[in-house]
């Protein structure tokens, strides 16, 4: 079975938890009232920062409801605790418009602090109801007994679910998914989705491992082993465990709050976060907008999870349209980027493809935080990686501290941390281009105020 951590964060938890349980809430309400404005110095411009050491009252990356869901390209929670530490006051409202899986509000949640998200990708809604939810509802024995005794049938209308499950998983899915969508109660549902699409997936002949939905000879060899060994019974016993693996995650992640203090989390999926910031009602306005947007090449986020949205009733029609609406397929009207060297390097990108892709990222992306700059009332971190064109870095980070100086905000310092793990590729070469695949090897928070 999987193991509940990676190997090297479970030494780093459990001292962390001994940590923890000698105060009885962890050190996230220091926020001062207000907050003085640091002068900035040209050549402190660029800072080296290790947010996971600097962040220690956070003991993981995977820590609590931060690894309830494996998401691509997940936003660490110990950035968005450093610049809450550093930039934030005790009545900061917080705006995320790409939260993917919701960092930012789940971190400005143990702050006590108000936030709203914002995300294309429907999972976002599911991944904070369950991260929020009581975990002493989930009475597992007696919820595997009642599933295995349940009635309910239900599947995905969609034709192509024998091609990635065989019949007899199928006839096993469509009964614990039948309680799910037909039984459950309200208040279960949260608790249950998440241990259910993680086991789930071991039945699935995709490939987790890569970002598009993909057989390989591996999962093939994974399902086939488990209609040998009995399914059934292996599904359930991974359903038990991904069940007492919830439930440890959401008390780790209470342990860190004060019951005392309840923040809002507004969240807004499966929405274009481009099109809500064009309609927004006059009295928007947050202090801080906190964000990582998308990579500049791995936006198909959609499409990574499109068996997890079958799975959570979302139809066909729905995922193929959002689908649609995910930066590489959008249609993007042009935008002025205010940056030489965003000019500089679009100058030297030769393939048409590859260009129109350069454009239309920052076109998309520089629009939607430009609209939201006009409602942020004090502070803008922007959490971007330098991705590569035909092998040349994009210095994204720059790219967005110039326009937004342009736009008369001050660009106060560029934090730059090593990349010290990654989920979504593990190949030695770019599968489309064949040039030796160069990973970003740091990731930027850039700091902009007012």
């Amino acid at each position: 079975m999987e193991r509940r951590y990676p190997i090297d964060e479970e030494i780093q938890i459990r001292e962390q938890l001994r940590l923890l349980e000698a105060v009885s809430v962890a050190p996230f309400r220091s926020l001062p009232a207000t907050r003085e404005r640091r002068p900035t110095h040209r050549e402190t411009r660029h800072q080296p920062v290790s947010f996971r050491r600097e962040a220690p009252h956070i003991p993981s990356t995977t820590f609590g409801a931060f690894g309830l869901y494996r998401y691509p390209a997940k936003f660490i929670p110990q950035a968005v605790a450093y610049v809450i530490d550093h930039y934030a006051t005790n009545r900061s409202r917080i705006i995320d418009p790409f939260a993917g899986s919701g960092t930012t509000g789940l971190t400005a949640y143990l702050y006590g602090l108000d936030s709203e998200l914002w995300d294309l990708n429907p999972l976002l809604q599911h991944i904070i109801e369950a991260a929020l939810a009581d975990p002493s509802l989930l009475h597992i024995d007696a919820l595997i007994e009642t599933l295995t005794r349940s009635k309910a049938f239900w599947l995905p209308e969609w034709s192509r679910m024998d091609y990635w499950y065989p019949e007899p998983a199928l006839k096993l899915l469509g009964k614990v998914w039948g309680y799910y969508h037909l039984e459950a109660d309200g208040s279960l549902r949260p608790l249950l989705a998440i241990p259910l699409l993680r086991a789930t997936k071991l039945l699935s002949y995709n490939d987790p491992q890569r970002q598009k939905l993909s057989r390989s000879p591996k999962a093939i060899q994974r399902v086939e082993r488990l209609l040998r060994e009995g399914l059934e019974s292996r599904f359930y016993a991974a359903l038990r465990e991904e069940m007492a693996r919830t439930v440890q995650k959401l008390l780790e992640y209470q342990h860190l709050l004060d019951p005392a203090c309840k923040p809002a989390i507004r969240v807004q999926a499966g929405v274009d976060s481009s099109e809500l910031a064009e309609s927004l009602p006059d009295d928007a306005r947050w202090d801080m907008l906190i964000t990582s947007p998308p990579y500049l090449q791995a936006q198909e986020y959609i499409r990574c999870s499109k068996l997890d949205l079958f799975w959570l009733g979302y139809p066909e029609e729905t995922i193929r349209e959002l689908a649609k609406r995910e930066l590489p397929y959008k249609k993007v009207e042009p935008f002025e980027v205010l940056s030489p060297t965003y000019c500089e390097y679009a100058e030297q990108i030769q393939e048409s493809h590859l260009l129109r892709l350069y454009q239309h990222y920052f076109f998309s992306v520089a629009k939607t935080l430009t609209l939201l700059s006009e409602r942020i009332a004090d502070t803008m971190c922007l959490f971007v990686g330098q991705a590569t064109v035909r092998g040349k870095r994009i210095p994204t980070d720059v790219i967005f501290a110039e326009h937004f100086t342009a736009l008369g905000w001050r660009h106060e310092v560029t934090y730059i941390d090593k990349i010290e793990a990654r989920v979504m590729f593990r190949s030695r070469f770019n599968p489309a281009t064949g040039i030796e695949d160069h990973r970003m090897p740091t990731e930027h928070m850039v700091i902009l105020r007012r």
